[in-house]
């Protein structure tokens, strides 16, 4: 690793704060930010090939910001849903988590870090249950995040398809990536079984909303994808590189 990784203990939870090569060469210049759901394992599982990508300019040299999660089954749910499993609770504390991230993460991380104050240079992101609370934030949130990076989102999720269908983007500009592996909810009895369907048909509602047109919107898929972090760590560089075109991109 090239760049810097620190943890800072806030809320009772860590807060894992990676910081890329050129933050170190320059003391005035801001960075882009992407806020990063379940910890660090996103970024940090995929950083040989970040940093490979920052060095070569294809992709915009960022700081994560990875948040460890209380209980993640209520604070990436934007509302309360019928549980799959025994022992799972979709608590709906999407918003109260959101208002945490942008009201005290945010500030904390300004404080000790040189970021953009631009929020369409601002990111969110996460895999599963961490993906569906970022895309959720693109229409909570939008005078604070601009840029959106979705691993297997879980849109099988009650009523997610028609909050979307409801929904326009309130800001004027932002940059949408999404992945999905061909095999997941494959074999499934319960919602689950909707994972790549409601997936595609999402990405098909947003390509008529995302501000700026179909050019800053993508969606990917692996026809051997299953839902793994392997597969978010593998198409995780790819969504940077989507979502924050270095300087040497064309």
């Amino acid at each position: 690793m090239r760049g810097n990784l620190m943890t800072w203990q806030f809320e009772d939870r860590n807060i894992h704060i990676y910081t890329p090569p050129a933050y170190a060469e320059n003391d005035l210049t801001l960075f882009p930010v992407v806020f990063v759901q379940d910890g660090s394992y996103l970024f940090t599982g995929s950083m040989e090939e970040l940093e490979v990508d920052f060095a070569s300019g294809a992709t915009q040299e960022v700081i994560f910001v990875g948040i460890e999660p209380l209980r993640r089954d209520c604070e990436y749910t934007p509302w309360e849903a019928e549980p799959l499993q025994k022992g799972e609770c979709f608590g709906g504390e999407g918003d109260t988590y959101l208002s945490f991230v942008t009201e005290k993460v945010m500030p904390f991380v300004r404080e000790r870090y040189r970021i953009t104050e631009d929020a369409s240079q601002i990111g969110i992101t996460g895999g599963s249950l961490g993906a569906l609370i970022s895309l959720y934030a693109a229409f909570q949130k939008p005078d604070h995040f601009g840029r959106f990076i979705l691993m297997s989102a879980s849109l099988w999720f009650e009523n997610i398809v028609e909050f979307v269908e409801n929904r326009t983007f309130a800001q004027e500009e932002i940059r949408l990536y999404m992945y999905v592996g061909e095999q997941e909810g494959v074999g499934r009895a319960n919602l689950q079984q909707y994972m790549v369907p409601n997936t595609k048909r999402v990405y098909a509602i947003l390509k008529d909303k995302v501000p700026g047109g179909t050019g800053n919107i993508m969606l990917e898929t692996d026809q051997e994808g299953v839902h793994e972090h392997r597969y978010f760590n593998k198409y995780f560089p790819r969504g940077l590189r989507f979502v924050y075109p270095g300087p040497n991109v064309e």
